[in-house]
């Protein structure tokens, strides 16, 4: 387990598979669908897609599921934090003073999310299939305090956490890792997280696709039988 100083947002993907290696996640993410075979079951009997085509579209396949895991770790830690008494209590006094800002230090806990978006398959329009991945995440907080702002948690000052990843894509493990954060000082929370459950989550970044996105094929594609993938 490596310990680093968190002085900005960090991601699923900088966690699994480290900051420093562009494209490791999708190399990975290929890697594992191209050994199970995966795309090319789903594809099969499908007319030119097969040898170089087939191997394209495994990885637009493996872009699409990385784009996943580009959240910041904290966001997926949302659920939980939304059933701390402390913090929904602030959130409420929060939004009924907007200018207010309230500090609330966290008995030490540990919040575990799971997420499995999905890759849709399509040929000539048709669904043809589907790949899941799972992400796991376990994470344990040791003196945190939060800063809570218009009932969204905004920031996280002093304290560590660490974080435990999972990612899984058709049931077959693609990489486990941990990792401690230590938080000197403040951490912003992108857009902040919600609270409250009558609040609206705040909008992903554009790299993250979200439920219902549709991509087609692009130039490394583009004589494919008009294939294409959606993210749910």
């Amino acid at each position: 387990m490596t310990t680093a100083t968190l002085t900005d947002p960090a991601t699923a993907r900088a966690l699994l598979f480290g900051a420093d290696a562009p494209g490791s996640a999708v190399d990975a993410l290929t890697e594992s669908l191209h050994g199970q075979g995966t795309v090319g079951t789903l594809l099969h009997g499908v007319p030119r897609l097969t040898g170089a085509a087939g191997q394209a579209v495994e990885r637009e396949v493996a872009t699409a599921l990385d784009r996943q895991l580009g959240r910041d770790l904290f966001g997926f830690a949302a659920a939980g934090w939304s059933r701390y008494a402390a913090l929904t209590a602030a959130a409420r006094r929060t939004r009924a003073d907007p200018a207010s800002e309230e500090v609330v230090a966290l008995a030490n806990h540990h919040i575990t999310s799971s997420n499995s978006p999905r890759v849709d398959l399509l040929v000539d329009g048709t669904p043809v299939g589907s790949v899941r991945m799972q992400l796991t995440l376990v994470i344990e907080l040791a003196g945190i305090v939060a800063v809570v702002r218009q009932a969204r948690l905004v920031a996280l000052r002093a304290g560590s956490c660490t974080v435990t990843g999972t990612l899984t894509v058709d049931r077959e493990k693609i990489v486990q890792r941990s990792r401690r954060y230590d938080l000197p000082g403040a951490v912003s929370l992108r857009n902040g997280i919600p609270l409250l459950p009558d609040e609206a989550a705040p909008p992903e970044a554009a790299p993250d696709a979200g439920p219902g996105t549709e991509t087609r094929a692009g130039a490394e594609t583009e004589r494919l039988p008009r294939t294409g993938h959606r993210v749910a």
